[in-house]
C-alpha cells in the first residue's frame, strides 16, 4: 500500500492565495491604469480596490472549490453501521435471504 502524505492545512491554503492575491494586484493596477481614461485623470483608486477584492474572493472560491472536487472520499466511508451503512452490502444482504426464502419454499415444495 502506497505511503499517504498528509498535507497541512498551510500547504492546502498557500497556493491559492498567492493565486488570487497575484491576480487581484494585476486587477488592481490594470483597473487603476485603465479606469482613469488617461494621463490627465487621477487614477480610480477605489474601484481598483474595489473591483481587486471581488477578484480575490471570487479567486478563493473557485479555487475552493476546485481542491474540494479533486478529493476522493475514503473508501473507508461507505462502510459501518446505521447511517453510514453500504448499499451494496445492503443489496448483498437482502439478495441471499431472498434466495435463502426461495431454496426454503423449494424444499418445502418438494416435500
Amino acid at each position: 500500500m502506497a505511503n499517504k502524505r498528509s498535507h497541512g492545512i498551510k500547504e492546502q491554503i498557500s497556493g491559492p492565495l498567492i493565486i488570487a492575491a497575484v491576480l487581484a494586484v494585476v486587477t488592481f493596477f490594470g483597473v487603476s491604469i485603465f479606469g482613469a481614461g488617461g494621463t490627465n485623470n487621477t487614477p480610480p483608486y477605489v474601484l481598483g480596490l474595489t473591483i481587486a477584492g471581488a477578484v480575490f474572493v471570487v479567486t478563493l472560491v473557485v479555487c475552493a472549490t476546485l481542491i474540494l472536487v479533486e478529493k476522493p472520499n475514503d473508501p473507508e466511508l461507505g462502510e459501518g453501521t446505521g447511517i453510514n451503512r453500504s448499499s451494496a452490502k445492503l443489496y448483498a444482504e437482502a439478495k441471499a435471504r431472498r434466495e435463502a426464502e426461495a431454496r426454503k419454499k423449494a424444499a418445502e415444495g418438494k416435500d
